[in-house]
């Protein structure tokens, strides 16, 4: 049921951001790319914003008894809102230094201060989830997407000027903030009236900062090509790249946060320390269970690109065809380098998982220096590709290596199965249409899935805990 609350406000989420960005993109291509802008230096000010803390402050939680929440909830805040201020103001300065027209550099500049304060609402989150209020979290997330993303639905069919439309975050940020701080506002300001231990906000903030530092990189070699592109083949090349981004994104933040970040860490983080063969078990089935869900993710989006984009975005979106059959890659990879990640987090190797993401981020800023410039938007979706590859590279070489985890013959059944199934779909188009042959190699594969499940392993482990 927690899980399920998560996945309703996730769901929510991803029906009314899309309805939002599919409509801007169809009345003004510009102004989407502008917003998409935005959004990609947001996601890095409210990794910034976040700084980790969720980790520290989710142990601190489950330790403490319920009365002291409030203490540690006006720290991890107090640290959120420091960083805030800065970031905020080095986003709007960059602008100004890019020599951003007016329109664009305050369209960026609310998306970015939207991020930066559903950041603060995450603090209050956390509890939620500790003391199992995932229903009270859920709603919240549910009322601001629908305010939020009705506000700017509303304003984009009316056809509002961008800068008012571009409020649409920050509004949905405050119908957050104050859904959750009506549960907390009281004790928190009595709290607060005592004096902040400035002793334990420095204590919990260097923990964090191991944390902080891995997740900010991350967001950033995630995004720099954004940045790249958008000097090269300028916004509306940007948009066309967030066309199809925005389709496929979701699917591997639904699983990197939602499955694995909230369900997979909390019990691999109590089964590593009290039955670690239990714990590697569940990894194992874990990674090959969602290989095999990767692959029809990945043949239905592949397959049906054309279609996608054709009925979503208008003529001008054709680029984001081609560029989706490359970019699902990009799925599996993310799967993968999540889980791994997590591995690495709970057997104490943060400062090595941050070392790894150093490296990658110095070699995403040479991708980007030497693909984009000459490939303009293939060099773009290249970049994300490869940089997520060298990641994942790093962090499965580790985890293998150290845990030996796997066998070649772990990975003959699901390997097989795919390509078998891409096979069979290449057979079957010479007899059907191309649809009715997704259709049906999709149905063998899920039909061999059910039967012969074993080959993967059962996550047991998971189901007990949830």
């Amino acid at each position: 049921m927690r899980f399920g609350h998560l996945l309703l406000a996730q769901g929510s989420e991803a029906i009314f951001s899309t309805a939002f960005f599919l409509y801007l993109a169809w009345i003004d291509s510009e102004m989407y790319g502008q917003v998409m802008y935005g959004i990609a230096a947001g996601t890095i000010v409210q990794k910034v914003v976040l700084f980790g803390l969720y980790y520290p402050l989710v142990q601190r939680l489950g330790e403490t008894d319920p009365s002291e929440a409030p203490d540690l909830l006006n720290q991890v805040n107090a640290v959120r809102l420091i960083l805030l201020i800065p970031a905020v103001i080095f986003i709007y300065s960059l602008a100004q230094i890019r020599d951003f027209s007016s329109q664009m550099t305050w369209v960026v500049f609310f998306v970015v201060l939207g991020f930066g304060l559903e950041a603060i609402s995450e603090t209050f989150f956390a509890e939620f989830r500790v003391r199992g209020r995932q229903d009270r979290e859920a709603k919240a997330k549910i009322a601001s997407n629908i305010l939020g993303f009705g506000y700017g639905l509303l304003c984009a069919a009316f056809r509002v000027e961008p800068i008012v439309t571009s409020l649409f975050k920050l509004f949905s940020s405050l119908v957050r903030l104050g859904f959750v701080v009506k549960h907390f506002w009281r004790p928190c300001v009595v709290r607060l009236r005592q004096g902040l231990p400035w002793a334990d906000v420095w204590s919990i903030t260097r923990v964090a900062s191991v944390f902080a530092a891995i997740e900010i990189l991350g967001n950033i070699y995630n995004k720099t090509n954004i940045f790249f592109m958008e000097n090269t083949v300028g916004v509306k090349g940007v948009a066309y790249f967030s066309a199809t981004w925005s389709l496929l994104d979701p699917i591997s933040v639904l699983a990197s946060s939602q499955f694995l970040g909230w369900v997979i860490f909390p019990v691999l983080a109590v089964l590593w320390f009290k039955n670690r063969g239990e714990g590697l078990r569940l990894v194992r089935s874990n990674a090959l269970w969602l290989m095999a869900v990767a692959f029809p993710i990945m043949f239905v989006l592949f397959t049906e690109s054309e279609l996608m984009i054709g009925l979503i975005y208008p003529d001008e979106y054709s680029d984001a065809i081609w560029m989706q059959k490359l970019l699902v890659w990009t799925i599996l990879i993310s799967f993968e380098n999540n889980l791994f990640n997590y591995v690495m987090m709970v057997a104490g190797k943060q400062k090595l998982l941050l070392l790894f993401a150093v490296f990658t981020t110095i070699i995403n800023l040479v991708f980007n220096l030497i693909l984009i410039e000459p490939l303009g938007l293939t060099g773009g979706c290249l970049v994300i590709l490869l940089t997520k590859l060298v990641m994942c590279s790093f962090t499965f070489s580790y985890c293998q290596w150290r845990f030996h985890l796997f066998t070649l013959r772990d990975f003959i059944f699901p390997i097989a199965l795919a390509g078998g199934s891409a096979g069979l779909y290449v057979f079957l188009q010479g007899w059907v249409t191309k649809h009715p042959a997704v259709i049906l190699t999709l149905l063998l594969y899920g039909l061999i899935i059910w039967r012969f499940h074993g080959l993967l392993g059962a996550p047991k482990t998971v189901e007990k805990h949830l």
